[in-house]
């Protein structure tokens, strides 16, 4: 049993940097799994800054100064932002209200039409069946009505938190792109020594995510483009 345990730990421990390797990647998921909520914001920040550092990375290959880059790439950013502050979130507020104010009506035509369907198919369907379901729908949207009430008696420390997301993120993300150097020097003074072996699958990960997050953005991109297409031609109202 002594000689199986050895060899299972020179196996897999025997190689330190792979040990530290294994350290600082359980670190960093107990970080997230039990501070995600407290960190939201840095985390966020730097899931951003990390997507906004491929242009700024770009612009530098073009002999363009950092700090010309990222103002370059920040300005837009904000501008982005701003434009679904806006512009977006004023025309999605507007169409929620209109569906409030529609929902009774269109309420009223789907019992109308549920009506019907003993009369026109009564092979497969009874008025008691109909009847059963529009009594488990009235449960239902009585039961939304008090979630709703609650959502936004709950919304105004989501508001409070909405705002100090806007004000707090843009800023964290400013000084990641700006001073990027600083902090990964600052960073390295915590790091072993020996991290060849964390670098190199660092500089795979990141050519992966990178080539992941530009073929998401690209999906969404599409998916965006012709979703807001079709529903137009169809004249889908709320979409």
């Amino acid at each position: 049993m002594t000689n199986i345990l050895n060899r299972w730990y020179r196996k897999y421990f025997s190689d330190p940097e792979g040990v530290i390797l294994a350290i600082l990647l359980l670190l960093g998921f107990a970080i997230v799994i039990f501070l995600g909520n407290i960190l939201a914001p840095l985390l966020a920040s730097v899931v951003l800054a990390y997507l906004l550092e491929g242009l700024v990375g770009f612009l530098e290959s073009h002999n363009v100064r950092r700090m010309v880059a990222v103002m370059m790439v920040f300005i837009p950013f904000l501008a982005f932002l701003a434009f679904l502050l806006l512009g977006l979130l004023p025309l999605l507020t507007g169409q929620v209200k209109e569906l409030v104010q529609e929902l009774p009506n269109m309420i009223a035509k789907g019992q109308q039409l549920l009506l019907q369907l003993p009369e026109r198919h009564p092979n497969f369907i009874s008025e008691s069946q109909v009847e059963e379901f529009m009594a488990s729908m009235r449960s239902t949207v009585g039961a939304l009505g008090q979630n709703v009430l609650s959502i936004s008696l709950a919304s105004i420390s989501g508001l409070f938190t909405l705002l100090v997301y806007l004000i707090l993120v843009p800023v964290l993300i400013f000084f990641f792109l700006k001073d990027k150097q600083l902090i990964l020097e600052w960073m390295s003074n915590y790091l072993p020594r020996e991290r060849a072996l964390a670098i190199r699958i660092w500089e795979e990960m990141n050519q992966q995510i990178g080539n992941y997050v530009r073929g998401k953005f690209t999906e969404i991109l599409i998916v965006g483009v012709v979703s807001y297409i079709v529903f137009m031609i169809m004249g889908l109202n709320y979409a």
